[in-house]
């Protein structure tokens, strides 16, 4: 056994469930010694394995790269908001003017009738916001 490929008796140690041995070590060592196929169903099994790790895998890393693009686009939205907020009062209200116009014509008439009850919705709120970065990255694009 010495002399033999490690991976080789790996494999037919792992592959020896799937054969109805009764002395499972001599049959792994005669398996071996004659270089005898490990049978097709742990071939399978393997490779199913070998696809769920893979798949794993890029699922792991589609995560982190839509958590890596959720904290980045954050930033970007943490920075597009400080920016607004350093804006005087008439820059800001012309920046909300474009935001709203922006809108949809669901969100426009949504927009009025919560006006008018002097409240607005939280989804409405965040609709206006991400317009209105829309328009303050606009505005910083085109002063490049």
């Amino acid at each position: 056994m010495k002399n033999n490929d490690h991976e080789t008796i790996k494999d037919w140690i792992n592959a020896i469930k799937y054969t109805n041995a009764e002395n499972k070590a001599a049959y792994i060592i005669k398996a071996v010694k004659e270089n005898w196929q490990v049978p097709e169903e742990y071939l399978k099994e393997k490779e199913s394995a070998f696809e769920r790790e893979g798949e794993l895998k890029n699922k792991a890393i589609q995560e982190k790269e839509k958590e890596e693009e959720n904290k980045r686009k954050q930033e970007e939205n943490l920075k597009l908001d400080q920016i607004y907020n350093s804006l005087d009062p008439l820059q800001q209200e012309a920046i909300q003017t474009k935001a709203e116009n922006r809108l949809d014509d669901f969100w426009k008439a949504q927009l009025n009738k919560e006006k008018a009850k002097g409240k607005l919705s939280k989804i409405l709120k965040a609709t206006l916001e991400e317009k209105r970065r829309e328009v303050v990255k606009e505005r910083i694009n085109s002063a490049r």
